[in-house]
């Protein structure tokens, strides 16, 4: 059976594909960004930090206190590591 697509219409969508992946990528390392980010300044000790942070970014203060525990616990420096490997 022939394949009904041309090879300028597959590599049309295999650029659009590659493109798809970059940018999921992208979008992963400026989330893990945000969320180091967050934690980093969530995690410092003045009244209303943390709900301040939340307010900001349009997360609630339970998050940012999470990720602010997490950075503490350095596990989001953890977890850029893993996504960009």
């Amino acid at each position: 059976m022939s394949d009904p697509l041309t090879d300028d219409e597959k590599t049309d969508l295999d650029e659009a594909l590659r493109a798809l992946r970059r940018a999921e990528q992208s979008l992963a390392r400026a989330q893990a960004y945000l969320n180091r980010t967050a934690g980093r300044i969530g995690s410092v000790e003045r009244y209303g930090q943390k709900a301040a942070v939340g307010r900001r970014v349009g997360w609630s203060r339970q998050h940012v206190t999470a990720l602010a525990n997490a950075y503490q616990a350095g596990e989001l420096d953890q977890e850029e590591r893993t996504e960009v490997a």
